[in-house]
């Protein structure tokens, strides 16, 4: 079989695994070269749709903390990089009850100097006419939330990366990574692979090229809705309509939606982490009882009707039972950098977690003393290593 060598290799070619590919290239490491096994841009997996959601506010300070570093710097870097505007400012409203996790999502950024209001419900329906917060205890505004133009980001990402002359396989699944050898061996399905490091970020597939994160890894498949609303268009635009989300007393149930962004409807999903074993390579469609779900939502949580259900798309979570991500050194071989586990919240913070895997993967430490502090909570093997 064909054998290829590189400096550095990138499992993935998703958000993180075109972020890390960014920073490497940053550093100045040469030989760089991008596995996929798919296309760049594909809908299997994690990376794909129009939008997401960025925000500081978080239920842990570790991650309000490196969400400042993302929003200050790594995000504006990379749109300085790109050549174009990747985040959209947008009011974010975040609610729920006391039984919930809202409390802690609220207390968690007393203090910490961000540019936050806490409101009552009543308070809330006046600033928010379009939401009836049901059984909200409280409203915390993010205003340093927004938008994220997740295509967009993608795709000049996977520009940036081409016209920096980084190489690349697509449709090449791996089969296997032997970290015993040196340098380390990558076996494809049409040619190995030598790679001097390495950087995995398979997002739903890590764990089969990664055994040690079996016992931390599971796949949900997630129903995403985009829903046209009575109304005029305009209140349903970013500046106009917040990214959001509910906590509910549900254990582990929280909807989150965004403004109508380059497509039609707004975009709401129920985000599940508690579901556990989905097939990443097998597509059934979204289960109707999916979609009778979220318009029960709507119904209950909007003051505006459902004009129409437009469509729906599949999303892959890979969750670790925190909802920690897993940033961490290959437990058999330090020149393997493993990122996994983002747990539905991995796009906001990927040119944050690509730049740690980057360096993870050539220094075996990073410049990030906020990621440095808890790298145990980060671990392959979770915080209780």
């Amino acid at each position: 079989m064909k054998e290829l060598s590189c400096e550095v290799a990138v499992i993935g070619g998703g958000i993180n695994g075109l972020c890390a590919l960014t920073h490497l290239h940053r550093m100045g490491v040469p030989n760089l070269l991008l596995l996929e096994q798919f296309r760049v841009g594909h809908d299997r997996g994690s990376s794909h749709g129009k939008s997401r959601i960025t925000r500081s506010a978080y239920v842990d300070r570790a991650y309000v903390k490196l969400m400042q570093i993302a929003h200050a710097q790594e995000w504006p870097r990379l749109e300085q990089d790109l050549g174009v505007q990747l985040i959209y400012k947008t009011t974010g409203c975040f609610y729920g009850t006391e039984a919930s996790g809202f409390g802690r999502y609220r207390d968690s950024v007393a203090g910490m100097g961000l540019d936050l209001e806490v409101l009552t419900p009543d308070e809330a329906r006046t600033r928010f006419p379009l939401f009836n917060f049901p059984d909200a205890d409280g409203v915390v505004v993010d205003h340093t939330a927004g938008v994220v133009a997740a295509e967009r980001t993608i795709v000049n990402l996977d520009r940036h990366l081409a016209r920096s002359g980084v190489s690349r396989l697509e449709n090449a699944g791996v089969l296997e990574i032997d970290p015993t050898e040196d340098p380390i061996l990558i076996r494809t399905n049409h040619v190995n692979v030598r790679a001097k490091r390495l950087v995995v970020t398979a997002g739903s597939w890590t764990n089969r090229l990664v055994p040690a994160l079996n016992p931390r890894l599971s796949v949900a498949r997630q129903t995403v809705g985009y829903v046209r609303l009575k109304g005029d268009p305009s209140e349903f635009t970013p500046g106009a309509f917040p990214v959001w989300g509910s906590f509910e007393t549900t254990p582990r149930k929280t909807h989150y939606g965004l403004p109508q962004f380059e497509r039609d409807g707004i975009k709401l999903a129920l985000h599940r982490t508690n579901r556990a074993g989905d097939d990443p390579d097998a597509d059934p469609g979204p289960p109707d009882e999916a979609i009778e779900e979220l318009r029960t939502f709507i119904a209950e949580h909007f003051t505006r009707p459902i004009d129409s259900f437009i469509a729906t798309e599949s999303c892959l979570y890979t969750n670790t039972a925190t909802e920690d991500y897993v940033l961490d050194l290959h437990p058999d071989n330090s020149a393997i950098a493993v990122g996994a586990g983002f747990s539905g919240h991995g796009f906001k913070l990927a040119p944050i977690s690509g730049r740690i895997l980057a360096e993870l993967a050539m220094n075996g430490k990073t410049d990030i003393p906020e990621f440095e502090s808890e790298r145990n909570r980060f671990s392959i093997a979770g915080s209780a290593a």
